[in-house]
């Protein structure tokens, strides 16, 4: 019975390490926010800097060894996509690596710089929001104080 049930973690363990690669080789940058989340699924650990999104995935790959698969979204679309593999006794949590924000910021500016319709979208989008609230302002639902510091705040990012 014991040899059948490390048998049976053994098989599971290689399944998910396995099937996270398969699925990570099936996107590539280029692809959208939505393909990420329905190839990869909810990312286990997430997080934002400026307008960048860190989705990155861990699963065990054996004992004491982690397989690490990251997704750096900017907007809506993939610009970056990074995989290693640590030992860790303590769980794959321990051993995610620190993200370097400059680099992925860097890497999010020549995308901008290639691809100028993202830019000009960004610029619309703020033209946009700027009338709404000049529009609320004219209402008097916000001040002139408020509006001003909304203003500043949209045209800073």
């Amino acid at each position: 019975m014991g040899k059948l049930t490390a048998l049976i973690i053994l098989i599971t363990l290689l399944a998910s390490c396995s099937s996270l690669e398969k699925k990570s080789t099936q996107l590539n940058v280029g692809a959208s926010r939505s393909d990420v989340a329905k190839i990869m699924g909810p990312a286990p650990y997430k997080f934002t800097h400026e307008n960048v999104d860190a989705w990155r995935y861990a699963v065990v790959a054996g004992f004491g060894y982690c397989d690490y698969r990251e997704f750096y979204i900017y907007g809506d679309i993939l610009i970056l996509k990074n995989e290693y593999h640590r030992a860790s006794i303590a769980g794959c949590t321990v051993g995610l690596k620190g993200i370097d924000w400059n680099t992925i910021l860097t890497v999010a500016g020549e995308y901008d710089s290639q691809n100028p319709t993202l830019e000009s979208q960004r610029a619309d989008n703020i033209v946009e929001q700027i009338t709404e609230l000049n529009k609320l302002r004219e209402n008097g639902v916000i001040t002139e104080n408020e509006f001003t510091k909304a203003k500043q705040s949209l045209l800073s990012k």
